[in-house]
C-alpha cells in the first residue's frame, strides 16, 4: 500500500490520507436530487467519486471501503413537479413514483459511464431516516442551537457563530449574515447567509410526515441540510473519513452539514477531507438550459456518441480544476478510447501474465497524487509502448483499469455500419469462401481507407472502427 495525498477543502492543501480506522475508510457523497435527468455536469461529480472510491479499494482492497451516496428524494423541487405529474394522487404517494422514476434513469446513466454502486444508498424520504433526521433535530434544540417559528424548526447560526467558526469550506465573511431572518428554501446563495430550517411546516398538498416537538405537533418535512447530516451519522458514524460533492455544494449545504453535526453529533470536526469537483462549462460558459448547451447523457447518444467517451473525457481534466466541454473535444476523448481499446484488444489473444510491480508504482504514485488521471493514462500509454511481453501487458492495463473504470477488457461489438462498409464485408466474405484471396485482399485495404479494420478471429470476421 502507498501514501495517498488528497486536497482537502478543510484545509485547503494537498494532505496525507490517513484513515480514522486502520485499513477501514467511510466516504459519502452527495448523491442526486431525482426531480428530472442528470445532466453532465452532475455525471462527471459521480464520475470524481467512482475514481476516488476506486482509488481507495486499489490502495486499501476491495472489501475495506464503505461508500455511501444518499438519494434525495424529498426537497422543494421533487414535491413541487411531482405535484404537477401526479396531481391526481396522494401527495406522499406521487413524491414517491415520481421520484422512483427519475431514480431509475440515474442508475441506468450511472451503469452506462460504468459507475460502481455505492455500498449503501439511504433515501431521504424512508421513514427510518425520516425518524432520524427527527432524533437528530431533537438535540440541536435541546442544545440551544435550534427553535420552533410558525411551524417549522430552524438553527440559530448566530448563536452557532458566537462558539464555533461558521463557514469553514469557503472561509465566509459573517458581515452578510442578516441576523433574525430565516430562509426555508433548501437551495439559496452565499449573499443570504440566515437561519436556515431544518424541518419545514407542511404547506397545503404537500407531502408530510408527523412530528412532534417540545409538546408541539409540527407536520411537514425535513429541510435538506438535515438529510445528510442524519444519513451519515447512521451510516457511516461520527467523525468518518471523506465527503464529496460539487464546489456548488460548499455553502449552503456543507457548511450547514458541518453545523448540524458538530451540535447533534456532539462532533469536533464530523468530516476529516472534504473533497470538492469543480464546474463543467460547455463551450466557455455555464451550463444551463438559457443558453440552450444543457446536455445529458442522453442527448450525447443520441448524437451518436458512447457513454464512456464522457468518461474518458472527464478524465483527462483534473477534478479540481473547471472542465470545458465541447462536442469536439468528446469526439477527441471518444477516438483516444477507441485507440487505447485498440491497443488492448491486439493483446487479447494472449491469457494475462504477470502485473508488472514497476509499471503498477508509476500508476500508484500518480493515482495517490491526488488521482492526476492525466499522469495515470501517461503511464498506461508508456507501458504498452514497453518491452514487456504481451501477457505482461494484458495483465498490467487490466490491473490499472480497476481504477480507470474503462472496460478495457470488453470490446466494442455495437458498431453500426456504413452501407458502404456493410458492403465491402459482405463481398469479402463471398470473395473467402470462393478461396479468392486477392480479392479479399483487395476489400480489405478499401475498408481500412475509410478507417476501419477487419480481423479474422475464430469466432469469425470482426470489423472495429480505428
Amino acid at each position: 500500500m502507498k501514501t495517498l495525498y488528497l486536497y482537502n477543502t478543510l484545509s485547503r492543501k494537498k494532505e496525507e490520507f490517513k484513515p480514522i480506522k486502520k485499513d477501514k475508510v467511510g466516504l459519502y457523497t452527495c448523491g442526486p436530487t431525482v426531480y428530472n435527468y442528470a445532466h453532465i455536469g452532475n455525471m462527471r461529480a459521480y464520475i470524481f467519486a467512482d475514481l476516488l472510491a476506486r482509488t481507495l479499494r486499489y490502495n486499501y482492497g476491495e472489501t475495506r471501503i464503505k461508500w455511501v451516496m444518499n438519494i434525495t428524494d424529498v426537497d422543494d423541487k421533487t414535491i413541487r413537479d411531482s405535484k404537477v405529474k401526479y396531481s391526481e394522487l396522494d401527495p406522499n404517494k406521487a413524491l414517491k413514483k415520481f421520484t422512483a422514476e427519475y431514480e431509475k434513469y440515474f442508475w441506468e446513466d450511472m451503469k452506462k459511464l460504468n459507475i460502481k454502486k455505492p455500498d449503501v444508498i439511504p433515501h431521504a424520504a424512508d421513514q427510518k431516516y425520516v425518524e432520524k433526521m427527527q432524533a437528530l433535530i431533537n438535540k440541536i434544540v435541546k442544545a440551544g442551537y435550534g427553535y420552533i417559528k410558525d411551524g417549522s424548526v430552524y438553527f440559530d447560526v448566530a448563536k452557532y457563530y458566537k462558539n464555533y467558526k461558521y463557514g469553514k469550506l469557503i472561509n465566509l465573511d459573517m458581515d452578510g449574515f442578516k441576523a433574525g431572518v430565516r430562509i426555508d428554501a433548501d437551495e439559496y446563495e452565499k449573499e443570504n447567509v440566515q437561519d436556515f430550517v431544518l424541518w419545514k411546516n407542511q404547506e397545503k398538498g404537500d407531502p408530510f410526515w408527523d412530528y412532534k416537538l417540545d409538546g408541539k405537533s409540527l407536520p411537514g418535512r425535513p429541510g435538506w441540510h438535515i438529510e445528510c447530516s442524519a444519513m451519515g451519522q447512521e451510516t457511516l458514524g461520527m467523525p468518518f473519513d471523506i465527503h464529496t460533492g460539487g464546489v456548488d455544494l460548499k455553502f449552503p449545504h456543507h457548511e450547514n452539514e458541518i453545523a448540524q453535526s458538530v451540535i447533534g453529533c456532539n462532533v469536533d470536526q464530523p468530516v476529516n477531507y472534504w473533497l470538492h469537483n469543480e464546474y463543467l462549462l460547455v463551450d466557455g460558459v455555464k451550463m444551463s438550459k438559457r443558453y440552450k448547451n444543457f446536455y445529458t447523457l442522453r442527448d450525447l447518444e443520441e448524437q451518436g456518441f458512447k457513454s464512456l467517451a464522457f468518461r474518458y473525457l472527464c478524465m483527462q481534466t483534473h477534478y479540481g480544476k473547471q472542465m470545458n466541454f465541447t462536442f469536439n473535444s468528446l469526439k477527441a476523448a471518444e477516438d483516444g478510447l477507441r485507440h487505447l481499446k485498440n491497443q488492448v484488444r491486439e493483446l487479447s489473444n494472449d491469457e494475462p501474465g504477470e502485473v508488472n510491480q514497476g509499471y503498477k508504482n508509476k500508476f500508484f504514485k500518480a493515482i495517490n497524487d491526488d488521482l492526476n488521471l492525466t499522469k495515470a493514462l501517461a503511464v498506461v500509454q508508456e507501458m504498452l509502448k514497453s518491452d514487456l511481453s504481451g501477457r505482461d501487458k494484458l495483465a498490467t492495463v487490466l490491473d490499472f483499469d480497476r481504477v480507470l473504470g474503462l472496460k478495457l477488457d470488453q470490446v466494442d461489438e455495437d458498431i453500426e455500419l456504413p452501407e458502404d462498409i456493410k458492403s465491402f464485408v459482405a463481398q469479402r466474405v463471398e470473395a473467402r469462401m470462393e478461396n479468392n484471396y486477392d480479392e479479399s485482399d483487395r476489400l480489405r485495404v478499401e475498408i481500412e481507407k475509410r478507417g476501419y479494420s477487419i480481423e479474422d478471429t475464430k469466432g469469425g470476421m470482426r470489423v472495429v472502427k480505428k
